[in-house]
């Protein structure tokens, strides 16, 4: 057995980061402040992150890449200086990072704290510099670092899928069968599609543009990934962590929402409740090595976004004591919504029908705080950044034994058309229930 991947992590000159927040008194659209060298984002219903630079990071691999990354921040703020007058859960030091899928990924796993921060949360806004091994100079203005920024013009894309509609669907049968065959419960397969555009691909544009289109979502730019997602894995503040777990989807068309009947219809729908099932218990289980008093919805609920209806239930639960945002994520990461049940078996069929590496498709993405407290998503809904001109989208759907090939095909296509609308530069407001 090779030994573990060493964490990776620039370099402190006297080991110690200065961190300043102070509040900003204007009112602050963050969506409309997201400069073009961005070097992380993170938001929803306009509150959250902008951030800028880099004062500090660690890059991880394997399968301690959470553990190393978690404890080489924790190292870090143990010796920081802060100077909080906000006191809110995001100001103060604050990493972001987004980790890899799978144990054997050849893509590293980051986590950075920015030089520059800025934050709303609660309503209040506040700007955080930082800086290595002296205080940090704050600006005259929070708009010198974080100025307005303008839209550009929609790009022209192209878009082509790693396989035809009918490879795909062979895919799907084929997990479907191994499904039927008792190799495992429920398998998650996702399809790739490459997006190319003729002028460059701005990130920092896609995740303005997403904010706008898909408020309720959690949108990110992080490292490689970008994206919104509707499912957050793990958010914890004063021991307390919860977890939204969606698994069941519907395609609508246009962006609009089911009618009432068909609703009704999907809620009840055996194959649906049986996937939502299966996602729901990975939680419940998995927390109960890191959490007490577990609780979860007595039913799923329908959760309404532009174009997709989800299953979607909600599970709380109490922290023991000295476990962080980031330990929960690594222990819930990959659960049954996106790897399927049993874990190992469901990950045996995905390499075998998905053999490419899935990167940060499917894995944690999000931050946490000096005291652990943080937010940590899916990254769904989202895209590679491979370079200048292309991206990479990626999505899948559940499936069980009764999943019909045609229908999951649709439903993938479905989960891919928030990227491209926020690529192709489309208006908000032809979308409805955001």
């Amino acid at each position: 057995m090779s030994a573990p991947a060493r964490p990776r992590h620039s370099t402190v000159e006297d080991g110690v980061l200065h961190v300043r927040t102070v509040r900003v008194t204007d009112p602050v659209d963050l969506a409309a402040h997201v400069p073009a060298d961005a070097s992380a984002v993170w938001l929803r219903h306009g509150q959250g992150m902008i951030a800028r630079g880099e004062a500090w990071s660690v890059s991880t691999a394997g399968a301690d890449r959470f553990a190393q990354a978690s404890a080489a921040f924790r190292e870090l703020a143990a010796c920081a200086v802060v100077r909080d007058e906000v006191g809110r859960r995001t100001s103060g030091l604050v990493a972001l990072g987004t980790f890899s899928y799978a144990d054997s990924s050849q893509r590293p796993s980051t986590m950075l704290v920015p030089q520059a921060v800025l934050g709303v949360e609660a309503g209040e806004a506040f700007l955080t510099v930082t800086a290595v091994g002296a205080e940090p100079e704050l600006p005259e203005h929070w708009q010198d670092l974080f100025p307005a920024t303008a839209q550009p013009d929609s790009l022209q894309i192209t878009v082509e899928a790693d396989h035809t509609p009918l490879e795909y669907q062979k895919l799907v049968a084929d997990a479907v069968a191994a499904v039927a065959a008792g190799e495992a419960e429920k398998v998650v397969l996702s399809e790739r599609s490459t997006v190319t555009a003729e002028t460059a691909i701005q990130p920092s544009v896609l995740a303005a543009r997403l904010s706008r289109l898909y408020p309720s979502c959690w949108v990110y730019r992080i490292g490689d990934v970008v994206g919104a997602s509707p499912e957050m894995l793990a958010q914890t503040e004063d021991a307390r962590v919860d977890s939204r777990v969606l698994a069941g989807t519907r395609p609508v068309a246009d962006g609009g929402q089911l009618e009432d009947a068909d609703r009704a219809a999907f809620h009840r729908d055996p194959k649906e409740r049986s996937e939502h099932a299966f996602a729901v218990d990975s939680v419940v289980q998995r927390l109960a090595g890191v959490a007490e008093r577990i609780e979860a919805s007595a039913e799923p609920y329908v959760l309404h976004l532009p174009g997709l209806e989800h299953l979607a239930s909600d599970v709380s639960a109490v922290l023991r004591p000295g476990v962080t945002s980031l330990d929960v994520a690594a222990r819930l990461h990959p659960s049954a919504a996106v790897s399927g049940t049993p874990r190992e078996q469901a990950d045996a069929i995905i390499a075998r029908l998905e053999p490419h590496d899935r990167g940060g498709y499917a894995s944690p993405v999000g931050w946490m705080n000096a005291a652990g407290d943080g937010q940590w998503a899916i990254a769904l809904r989202m895209a590679h950044l491979v370079d200048e001109h292309t991206v990479r989208l990626q999505a899948g759907g559940g499936l069980v034994a009764a999943s019909d090939p045609v229908s999951e095909h649709a439903e993938v296509l479905a989960k891919t058309r928030p990227m491209l609308r926020a690529l192709r530069g489309e208006d908000p407001e032809h979308l409805h229930g955001a």
